[in-house]
């Protein structure tokens, strides 16, 4: 006996006789003809080495082979479907996992109601995140995370961004500053302050210590901070002035600090980054965080 050739097309066509007892119910709930359904039969039997019916003019009925097989065939078959709906989970993202980045900070209020959601919708799949402090700003959207929650600017090429949030961006100060008490200050006020800058060099950075605004000075950087918790901590204790978005006030006002906006700086946002090439559960995410901040009045974008 040889099985190597068998496919699910026999094995379908052994069940429906078995199920049936009839050549013509057979043929006809399989959408082909009694003849080819008989030649798929003889095939399967001659590949099996086995008699699986026993036939005469007036009646088919399953040999004992045929018997002892049929609930193996139907056992093959769902397994086979199952292995299918499985395949299938996978390619349009209701299974397998997801790693979802983070940078410490953006989007605090969103992320558990994205995740939660997301959880509702896609139970099957792992969702697994991973948080990231000021030193890795892209979220690690360049290195292995399907998609991220984080700040532009990024210095990464191919990586989609779908906003979120915009926000304004305000002045962290100590409340000993000269213009802690007021309600907006123009970012060429906080030039020649000391300022806390993230670790490392780039864009991220470089946007946060208001390079732009420099004309090619450098920016009296006093120290780095990896945390939004540390920044604050800096500031508070008078080590120097700091640049963040006005979520930073809300989610992390302490005694020491003020969160003044900044009138002439531009809003700044949480977006999604997505790499060139997302997955199906990627793309979903990005789709369903989109829902979730605009149903919670979070995406602040003006038209």
């Amino acid at each position: 006996m040889s099985i190597a050739g068998l496919d699910i097309r026999q094995l379908r066509a052994f069940v429906m006789v078995g199920e049936e007892l009839s050549f013509v119910g057979a043929a006809t709930r399989l959408h082909i003809s009694q003849p080819a359904l008989s030649q798929t039969i003889r095939q399967f039997e001659a590949q099996l080495g086995v008699q699986l019916f026993d036939r005469n003019t007036r009646k088919v009925a399953l040999s004992d082979a045929g018997q002892a097989l049929l609930p193996q065939a139907r056992d093959i078959l769902k397994k086979i479907a199952q292995l299918a709906q499985t395949a299938e989970d996978h390619a349009i993202g209701l299974r397998g996992s997801l790693k979802v980045g983070f940078l410490i900070g953006a989007g605090v209020d969103l992320m558990p109601k994205i995740l939660s959601s997301f959880a509702k919708l896609f139970p099957q799949v792992n969702v697994i995140v991973k948080e990231f402090d000021f030193s890795a700003p892209d979220a690690g959207i360049g290195d292995g995370m399907d998609v991220s929650v984080l700040r532009p600017p990024l210095d990464l090429q191919g990586i989609e961004l779908i906003t979120l949030v915009e926000e304004d961006c305000v002045a962290c100060l100590p409340s000993t500053h000269r213009l802690a008490g007021a309600q907006s200050v123009s970012i060429y006020d906080l030039l020649d302050d000391p300022i806390i800058a993230a670790p490392g060099s780039g864009i991220w950075r470089s946007y946060w210590t208001a390079d732009l605004y420099r004309n090619a000075n450098r920016a009296p950087i006093v120290h780095e901070a990896s945390t939004v918790e540390s920044e604050l901590q800096a500031v508070a204790s008078e080590r120097g002035i700091s640049i963040t978005a006005s979520s930073t006030a809300r989610f992390y006002v302490r005694p020491g600090v003020a969160f003044p906006v900044i009138r002439d700086m531009p809003k700044c946002t949480v977006c999604i980054a997505l790499p060139n090439e997302p997955s199906i559960a990627a793309r979903n995410f990005a789709t369903l965080a989109v829902q979730v901040a605009n149903a919670h009045g979070e995406r602040l974008i003006q038209p």
